[in-house]
């Protein structure tokens, strides 16, 4: 193969957007996979990300953003505002299965994450708590909320197929299992996930 003529100008945010559109076509980011988007040689990257750890921490904040920041924000109550970033971040990070890692393997310190630790702080602050217990709770809520997601990311089976799961597991050695299989069959849903968190928020606000 001959050598590729002037390699084109390109962006921070012309990469994470290409890592974005790897993401939607199911495959996982890599810098291989982000410069076959753009037509340029996998080297190309590093003018613009130091590393494989800063283009994964890029990624993650666009991830971030993508859930809708302004949610976070305005007059409505605290807890909604939580409780919809929540289910937003989840939704986004859902419709791209392995997006979770990307919060495993980078330090979340961009533009968006300072803005979602900024409004989370913010909103405790409206539910009473103090900065040190705001910082906690902040802490306790976005540790929830991406291990629930990784929880569900990590088991792509449908309901039935969890609950058909379950069913196999025999009763008389796992009595409690087998009576509440039909809740657990629903732990990757939605609606855990809403009383996961409104669980955690009404034990950090009650302290």
């Amino acid at each position: 193969m001959g050598a590729r003529g002037p390699q084109p100008r390109l962006s921070v945010e012309q990469v994470v957007t290409a890592a974005i559109e790897v993401l939607d076509a199911g495959e996982q980011v890599s810098v291989r996979a982000v410069a076959g988007r753009l037509d340029v040689r996998p080297n190309t990257i590093y003018t613009y990300l130091p590393d494989k750890s800063a283009l994964d921490s890029a990624v993650a904040d666009r991830l971030l953003e993508m859930a809708g920041l302004d949610l976070l924000a305005g007059r409505r109550a605290w807890r909604r505002r939580i409780a919809d970033y929540a289910v937003a971040l989840r939704t986004v990070l859902l419709e791209r299965p392995g997006a979770i890692s990307l919060f495993h393997s980078a330090p979340m310190n961009g533009a968006a994450a300072l803005t979602v630790g900024e409004r989370l702080l913010d909103a405790f602050g409206h539910a009473g708590l103090c900065d040190e217990d705001s910082s906690r709770a902040s802490y306790a809520v976005m540790t929830y909320v991406l291990g629930a997601i990784a929880l569900s990311d990590a088991d792509a089976g449908t309901e039935p197929e969890r609950a058909a799961r379950l069913a196999a597991v025999p009763a008389a050695a796992f009595p409690r299992i087998a009576r509440t299989a039909p809740v657990a069959a629903t732990w990757n849903g939605e609606k855990q996930f809403r009383w996961g968190l409104d669980q955690l928020l009404d034990g950090l606000v009650s302290r």
